[in-house]
């Protein structure tokens, strides 16, 4: 019962690294010109049709039309609520979760929608090469639930699902280089895709162990005039997808909103590109 508990409370806190934490909210109060963002929620024809075709020249047409499924459910459910229209220069939007909510539930029932984690693999599931290894799913209780009730991924999918987001073991130590190498280790289990990039945030707990574990994740393409993310804050809020002119600022970005430590005597948050450590918060 202990390690039940112990594994929900860890999973709250980190689950929410798909969602709004301290840094955000931090950095959305400070106007400044360097914290603003090109952004769309993909919500109009024009973006639309700019992200699904930059999408179909580096991944499977299949998947992407899959993501773009999730991406136009989610905005019609919601009515639109707090979206944008095109690409938009703009402070991160603090978005009415309240009535997209009501909006949700009333019309979704017990299905929560899609995170992160589940629509970053619905894009590169046919782009990326799993090894069946042993996972841990101890905090991907609410992804599974999703996945359930929405039926999303079959079993051979889900089991992938499950080996790339694995919680991973790691040492009791606030060395980022340490954990990094064992991210780097797990994920060598994944051939990933040289063109379209998984983008990690990484995160230490320590409740119930040492472990690390991707805490928010997005898909990255860097087409050469600029850098596109793609991400799903949370499963209650939106799709946005975000122009940059560096790989640089995009980390900066990711590292500003989740890079805080949630008062625990853990490393800082970092972040991997596919395999390879980036950057880890300061």
């Amino acid at each position: 019962m202990k390690k039940i508990i112990l594994t929900m409370l860890v999973g709250l806190a980190l689950v929410s690294g798909c969602n709004k934490n301290k840094s955000e909210v931090s950095s959305s109060s400070n106007n400044g010109e360097n914290n603003k963002i090109m952004l769309s929620n993909i919500a109009d024809d024009s973006s639309k049709s700019e992200i699904e075709t930059i999408l179909k020249n580096y991944l499977d047409k299949q998947s992407v039309d899959e993501f773009l499924n999730y991406v136009n459910d989610y905005n019609e459910t919601i009515e639109n609520t707090s979206l944008n229209t095109g690409f938009t220069e703009t402070l991160q939007p603090e978005y009415d979760v309240s009535k997209i909510d009501e909006l949700w539930a009333n019309k979704k029932g017990l299905f929560i929608g899609t995170n992160c984690r589940i629509n970053t693999f619905t894009l590169l599931k046919r782009n990326i090469e799993i090894n069946n290894i042993e996972s841990n799913t101890d905090l991907l209780f609410l992804d599974h639930e999703a996945i359930n009730e929405g039926k999303l991924f079959n079993e051979d999918e889900l089991n992938k699902f499950n080996i790339l987001f694995s919680r991973v073991k790691t040492e009791k130590t606030k060395d980022v280089n340490i954990h990094a190498e064992k991210m780097k280790e797990h994920f060598k289990n994944i051939k990933f895709n040289n063109d379209a990039r998984m983008i990690s945030v990484v995160m230490n707990d320590d409740l119930d162990g040492d472990y690390l574990f991707v805490g928010h994740v997005g898909v990255m393409i860097n087409t050469g005039k600029e850098v596109l993310f793609i991400e799903k804050l949370s499963f209650q809020e939106p799709y946005q997808a975000i122009k940059f002119e560096t790989e640089e600022k995009l980390y900066d970005y990711l590292l500003q909103k989740y890079g805080q430590e949630y008062g625990q005597e853990t490393a800082n948050a970092f972040i991997m590109n596919n395999d390879e450590f980036v950057k880890s918060a300061k």
